[in-house]
C-alpha cells in the first residue's frame, strides 16, 4: 500500500475532531432539553444547523479517503482487438478475345521461275482467305538482282476460283497479254509481290521467292 499524502491525513484529522465536537454539543443539547419541559427555539436551530454540519463534514471526510485510492489506481487499459490479418482480394483476370482469323491462310505460286523469252512464260498465284467475298488484289514488280534496278509498280485483281481461293496470272512474254512490263536491259530479277485486300485493312509481307528473267532489249 501507498503512504497517505500528509496533507490528506491533516484534513482526516480536523474532519474527526470536528465530528467529536459536533457529537459532544448534540448530547448536551440532549441532556437540557430533557431536564426542560420546552426546549429553547435557539438551541433546536442550532441542533438542526450542527447535524447538517456534521453530515457534510462526515461526508467530506469519505471524499477525502476516497481521493488518495483514486488517485493511485492504475489507469484502466482498453483492451484493443488483435490485429488481423485482411488478405487482398484477388484481381479477376479478363481473359482476352482470340484474335481475328486471318484474310489470307495460303500462298501458292505455279512456278519459282519464269521467263519473258522462253517458257514458261506465265506465273500463277493462288491465295486461299478465310472470307472469300472479300475483294482482293496482287501488287508487283522486278527488282534486278545485280544492279538494284527496279521497275514500275503494277497491279491485277485476284479472281474467284473455288469456295475459298482467289488466283490471279502473270504473263512475262510469249504473247500479246503480256502484263509485266519493265525497263529495258534488266536482266535475273527478283519477282517481288505483294496480298492487299481492297478494302486495304489486309496487306501481306512482300514475298521474293520467285525469279523472273527479261527478255533482252
Amino acid at each position: 500500500m501507498q503512504p497517505k499524502p500528509a496533507k490528506v491525513k491533516n484534513r482526516s484529522f480536523w474532519v474527526i475532531i470536528l465530528a467529536l465536537s459536533v457529537i459532544v454539543v448534540l448530547s448536551c443539547n440532549l441532556i437540557s432539553s430533557v431536564e426542560e419541559d420546552q426546549p429553547d427555539p435557539s438551541i433546536v436551530e442550532t441542533d438542526i444547523a450542527l447535524r447538517v454540519m456534521s453530515t457534510s463534514l462526515a461526508n467530506e471526510g469519505l471524499t477525502l479517503q476516497a481521493a488518495p485510492s483514486q488517485m493511485t489506481a492504475p489507469p484502466t487499459q482498453m483492451n484493443e482487438p488483435p490485429p488481423q490479418d485482411i488478405q487482398p482480394t484477388p484481381i479477376q483476370s479478363q481473359t482476352d478475345a482470340p484474335p481475328p482469323a486471318s484474310l489470307v491462310l495460303d500462298i501458292q505460286t505455279s512456278v519459282n521461275v519464269f521467263y519473258c523469252y522462253q517458257p514458261p512464260y506465265e506465273l500463277t498465284i493462288t491465295v486461299k482467305v478465310s472470307d472469300i467475298n472479300r475483294g482482293m488484289a496482287v501488287y508487283y514488280h522486278i527488282k534486278d538482282k545485280t544492279s538494284g534496278v527496279v521497275s514500275d509498280g503494277q497491279v491485277i485483281d485476284l479472281h474467284r476460283k473455288s469456295g475459298d481461293t482467289r488466283a490471279a496470272t502473270i504473263i512475262g512474254g510469249g504473247s500479246m497479254d503480256q502484263n509485266l512490263q519493265f525497263p529495258p536491259l534488266m536482266g535475273e530479277s527478283y519477282f517481288v509481290y505483294q496480298i492487299i485486300s481492297d478494302d486495304g485493312s489486309y496487306r501481306s509481307q512482300a514475298y521474293t521467292n520467285v525469279t523472273f528473267f527479261p527478255c533482252a532489249q
